[in-house]
């Protein structure tokens, strides 16, 4: 086999997990969101593929934020 065409499978093979990746994202991002937002859709991550990096979008329509208290930091 030859090395461009290994390279080839590796790169659609992570490419395939980032799709898994991008999945759980939206329902990790959707909990923790639901904390500080109203919203009624869940979270959408969108991503692509730059040179050899990822770059990840997540949104979120948002109808409004939730009430504080006092934030210590």
């Amino acid at each position: 086999m030859s090395l461009l065409r290994l390279d080839e499978i590796l790169v659609n093979d992570k490419f395939e997990n980032i799709a898994k990746i991008a999945s759980l994202l939206e329902k990790e991002v959707t909990k923790v969101a639901k904390n500080y937002l109203i919203f009624r859709d869940d979270a959408v991550v969108r991503y692509r593929k730059e040179g050899d990096k990822f770059i990840f979008n997540v949104e979120l329509t948002v109808e409004r934020v939730k009430p504080f208290g006092k934030i210590i930091g």
